[in-house]
């Protein structure tokens, strides 16, 4: 209609944003943005704003927002967050190359260990350069598949903070099945489960729903590894995907049987036989 304008329209989406967004802050804390699942999303389009928000709610993460040059500053100023996330045209390209500058010398001068991410529709290959130099982390085009993208960026990233020895490896066995299988191990050091329980996350969300988890370090049985099992198995099948363990320890075994009774999480022998259970 002629009598609505784009202000108009801008609005009624922040209010349809504030309403889906499953936390949208107005004030951040000092306690809470300390933790590894805050991330900051700077751009000028509220469209975007909605959709990557929401990506990263569905993978167990939160989104802080951020329209302007002024309030990215601010907030990369006062807070450490775990990755930015950062269109380039805020609105003209040099306006977030401009940003990515001072966001990287916050870094280095210790205020802020984030990785900064370029998402933008531009194929300029030029500009694409620049924002590696600038000391972008990487740079994901707005591509049909980039929310998978996105998601693989936010594992290697996890891969790079854990250290040069990751407690978990993730393969991909059949990328258009959706199958992968996740080794681990260490699984009781600290962390190493809320790790996995985000690695199943990611990979169910990016389609990649069919997970065969080897427990073959698991050499005690407990809650939490029953709860594990649990949080992985509904994460699959949200997904329209399924569990399959595989070199399971004898007690543990017994447990997921009690529990799930026989057949519910199919338990193998090897990684082979579970592997060969999706396709028949």
């Amino acid at each position: 209609p002629d009598n609505v304008s784009a202000q108009n329209i801008s609005e009624a989406l922040i209010k349809i944003e504030k309403k889906l967004t499953p936390y949208y802050p107005e004030k951040i804390d000092d306690k809470d943005i300390k933790s590894n699942k805050n991330i900051l999303v700077i751009d000028d389009l509220e469209v975007s704003l909605l959709q990557l928000s929401k990506l990263l709610a569905k993978s167990g993460y939160t989104a802080f927002i951020a329209r302007n040059h002024d309030e990215a500053l601010d907030l990369c100023k006062k807070h450490d967050f775990y990755h930015i996330f950062l269109d380039l045209f805020l609105p003209e390209a040099e306006d977030g190359l401009k940003l990515l500058e001072k966001i990287i010398k916050l870094e280095k001068t210790g205020k802020n260990d984030s990785k900064v991410v370029i998402i933008s529709g531009t194929e300029d290959k030029e500009l694409i350069k620049q924002c590696f130099e600038g000391g972008a982390f990487d740079f994901i085009p707005k591509t049909r598949d980039w929310h998978l993208k996105i998601l693989d960026t936010l594992r290697r990233i996890d891969e790079i903070k854990r250290g040069p020895s990751p407690q978990i490896k993730t393969t991909i066995e059949d990328r258009e099945k959706g199958i992968v299988s996740i080794k681990v191990k260490n699984i009781f050091k600290t962390g190493v489960i809320d790790d996995l329980k985000m690695e199943a996350l990611n990979l169910a969300v990016s389609g990649y729903g069919n997970i065969l988890l080897d427990l073959e370090s698991v050499n005690r049985n407990n809650a939490e590894i029953l709860n594990l099992v649990v949080h992985i198995f509904k994460t699959c099948a949200s997904n329209n995907g399924s569990l399959k363990l595989y070199n399971v320890n004898g007690e543990l075994g017994e447990s997921l049987s009690f529990v799930f009774l026989d057949g519910v999480i199919p338990v193998f022998s090897g990684k082979s036989a579970a592997l060969e259970e999706f396709y028949t």
